[in-house]
């Protein structure tokens, strides 16, 4: 082997490999408020480049959820996963149908890209941190935990919600009982205001 194509494979094997940063964004693991099988999973690319899907997988620890996902998820940008039909979001259209279910008791979710390598997990086999099954509000991802959505049927393919997004409801007004006390004291300045002007003006009769 020459000179050049030693250096040239030494710094090969000092170059970090490729890693892709593709998370799992958000998680209707309850279903809509239309339909509790509506279930949904979004995906989030922050890289500054394309990512090509082929060959990837998304499943649960037993593989009764298995995703062999298609296309491909452009620069910060979401990717939409609808259960059975295109009909789960009815105004927003899904990049990728799959079949299978979510157990509302919790899963552990297994993202893979196409040479078997883990990208992102997500261990909630323990029950789900976050998510709201009767208010169908979804587990959205906050940094490297989760919340549960300010916003009822969670972000779909949008940034995840901010607290300020909760509805605020009219503070009410609460109706005080009055004090007595300044009343009375009006009445006693009252009562001492007219004895002072009787009293002077009687003074001023003598004088």
């Amino acid at each position: 082997m020459s000179k050049a194509k030693t250096i040239i494979a030494i710094v090969c094997l000092l170059l970090p490999a490729e890693a892709f940063a593709l998370i799992m964004n958000e998680v209707a693991w309850m279903g809509t408020s239309e339909q509790w099988q509506n279930e949904w999973i979004e995906l989030y690319n922050e890289e500054d480049r394309t990512i090509n899907l082929k060959g990837w997988i998304l499943k649960n620890q037993n593989e009764n959820l298995l995703i062999q996902l298609q296309g491909s998820i452009e620069p910060f940008s979401y990717f939409l996963l609808e259960r059975t039909d295109d009909s789960t979001l009815p105004e927003i259209e899904a990049d990728q149908i799959y079949k299978g279910s979510l157990n509302n008791r919790g899963e552990y979710l297994i993202l893979l890209n196409e040479n078997g390598e883990t990208i992102d997990e997500l261990d909630c086999s323990l029950g789900w941190p976050a998510g709201d099954n009767e208010a169908k509000r979804t587990m959205e991802r906050k940094n490297d935990s989760w919340q549960t959505s300010f916003v009822t049927g969670g972000t779909p393919k949008k940034a995840n919600s901010k607290s300020e997004e909760v509805s605020k409801k009219p503070l009410k007004t609460v109706s005080r009982p009055k004090s007595a006390f300044p009343s009375l004291l009006s009445i006693g300045f009252s009562i001492s205001f007219a004895f002072t002007t009787i009293f002077y003006l009687k003074l001023n009769k003598k004088t």
